[in-house]
Order: C-alpha cells, then structure tokens, then sequence
C-alpha cells in the first residue's frame, strides 16, 4: 500500500497512443491528483518488439525503487503483455508492493486515448489498495497476472482469468478482495536469471524430427504446445529419452492428465496458462540446468501462479 510521501513509478514499456515522451505526465494532469507519479521510460517501441532483455530490465529497475516506492504501474501494449507480466512475478518474488500492467488495446486513435486514460487512472489508484503481487488492469477487473488469458468477448475487460484469481473490482469504487490476495512478508527478492535457450516446439504431423533433433543441440531445455492432443506422439518421446535424456522437457496439454510411462526428464503441465508456462520454464532454466531441479521448480506454487482445477 502506497504511504505518504511514497512514488508511484510509472514504468513505460511501450509506445502510448498520441503521448509525447518529453513531457508524458503533463498530458494527463488527473494522474497527478492521485498519486506522485514518476514515470520511467523501459521500452520505447511497440510491445510485439519485446524480449526476455526487457523483462530483466524492467524486474532490475523495479527492484532499485522498490523502497521508495508505494507501487509500480507498468504501461504496456496487448502484444506480449502476458509474457512480460508472467516473467515479472517470477523474476520478483515475495513482493511487498503491488506491480499494476495496464494499456489499451487496438482500435481508434481517439477510443485508445479515452481507454488508456480510464485504465491509468484506475491502475494507479489500485496501488493505494494492500495487495502485494503482480496484477492487470484492463477495464474494471483487477486479474492476477499469471493466471490471466486473453479474452475471447469483444469488452474493455481485454484479459479473463479464473474466479480465484479475480483480486478486485471497480463498480461505483475500488474493491480489493483482501482473501484472494497474496500475503507476503520479508524482503523482496530478485532473481534476474533467464534462459533463453529454450526450444519451443508445436505438435503437428509434418513435425521434422530429424531437424528438430539438430536444433536442440545446444538447448537447455524444451517446451511442447499439446495444447489439444490427447497422446503424444512416439517418436517425439523416444526423442527426448534417447536424444535429449539430460534436457528439462516440459508438455504443456488441455487434455493429457498424466503419462503412465514417461522418460524422467518429462514435466507435465496442465495447471499453467501458456504464456506462463513459457516464462516460468525459462526462469526455473534460469535457475538450474538440473532436470530434476527443474521439475521441482515446476511443480511448485512460486508466485500464485498454479490454476485450481
């Protein structure tokens, strides 16, 4: 929760609809009435340009503030949003301030500015509530982050996630749902390690495993999207028990709820959304090169982030 006297940084990681950088806060002088806002420019190009440097930019620039700071509102494209809001809640654990992503999504110049504005002043305001995770603020839902997807409904409710993972409300006011909320305590801890050394696969049938055994030479470890498979297929598992027995293998699935007979090095996902499946893999690589390090970082609740079925 923001005290007196505390800023509230306004971290900048994209371009923002018709705002000029050089004097960015004195377009929106509403902003000013509700908090000490301070903005910090992170990314300067549209959201679809940015990679796993940004995220460990943005975590480092955070951290240094943090004891000055009552909170963190991250302005930040559609494009990659739940990436980057997923890799923050992994690269900054046990957090003691709440870290607010908010933007707008596509359409007029005019209707993005209006929208943006909406979202700003009530991602900003959020920051003065007690929560202390990493959240969007799109519309009038305040989302846990790395529970969130995209939404399918055309609303300016952008993202969706499961009931749990709704940690407040905006209908005439504000309203954190203090029970949903993570309660963390001690320091905040930085972990400013990423893999990017991960292979992404998609299951299809023209997989080339072949080539695909060549590119995961020098890989630290691999995803597979079996989104809607309900088997996998033999050879892509003899691959990765005879080719790559040493390498983190992680199956993110809808359908498959368990492998009765499965290489050591396989993780099973189906508790995570994709785009957190993705980041978190690659911070637990991040971590160690361990198979079943991994596995174990997997597996664990680190920041929230396990769907309740």
């Amino acid at each position: 929760m923001a005290q007196k006297g505390q800023k509230i940084y306004l971290m900048v990681v994209s371009e923002s609809p018709g705002m000029q950088k050089k004097d960015w806060l004195s377009q929106m002088p509403e902003l000013r009435i509700i908090a000490d806002l301070e903005p910090v420019f992170i990314f300067d190009q549209p959201s679809v340009n940015i990679t796993p440097e940004v995220w460990l930019k943005l975590a480092r620039e955070i951290h240094q503030r943090l004891d000055s700071a009552g909170g963190f509102v991250i302005l930040h494209g559609v494009d990659n949003l739940l990436f980057t809001s997923s890799a923050l809640s992994f690269l900054l654990q046990n957090l003691t301030k709440p870290i607010v992503f908010t933007g707008t999504q596509f359409g007029s110049l005019q209707s993005r500015r209006v929208e943006m504005r909406a979202n700003l002043i009530n991602a900003s305001q959020t920051t003065h509530f007690n929560f202390t995770e990493v959240c969007l603020m799109f519309g009038n839902r305040l989302l846990r982050a790395n529970q969130a997807r995209q939404s399918l409904e055309k609303s300016l409710n952008v993202f969706t996630a499961p009931l749990n993972a709704v940690l407040g409300r905006i209908d005439f006011s504000i309203r954190i749902f203090d029970k949903l909320a993570l309660n963390n305590k001690g320091k905040t801890k930085l972990f400013d390690q990423l893999s990017d050394q991960v292979e992404i696969i998609r299951i299809t049938p023209v997989l080339n495993l072949k080539i695909l055994a060549k590119r995961l030479v020098d890989r630290e470890g691999i995803i597979v999207n079996a989104k809607y498979y309900q088997e996998l297929p033999r050879d892509l598992m003899f691959l990765f028990e005879k080719i790559t027995p040493d390498l983190p293998v992680v199956i993110w699935t809808n359908r498959i709820q368990a492998l009765p007979i499965a290489p050591k090095n396989i993780i099973l996902i189906n508790n995570l959304t994709w785009e957190t499946t993705v980041t978190k893999f690659m911070w637990a690589v991040g971590q160690s090169t361990n198979a079943q390090k991994v596995k174990e970082l997997m597996l664990k609740d680190v920041a929230g982030e396990i769907i309740e079925n």
